[in-house]
């Protein structure tokens, strides 16, 4: 099973939550910074649509998946 990476580098992130949207399983927003952040690393396939989803839609382009299986 394959499974990949997932970070957001949150330097460029502008917090509008689009990532949350397309896949709350895997991103939410920080409270104190306003930022996303992952709640998990490494995703397996059953994550990896809403991932790429979020990724492509994310209007900062701060979001990253990388495979690693």
């Amino acid at each position: 099973m394959a499974k990949w990476r997932v970070w957001i580098d949150e330097e460029y992130c502008v917090g509008d939550a689009v990532c949350v949207s397309f896949c709350p399983e895997v991103f939410e927003l920080d409270e104190e910074t306003g930022k996303a952040r992952t709640k998990v690393d490494i995703i397996g396939e059953d994550l990896y649509d809403c991932v790429k989803e979020a990724l492509e839609a994310c209007t900062a382009a701060c979001i990253y998946m990388e495979q690693i299986e």
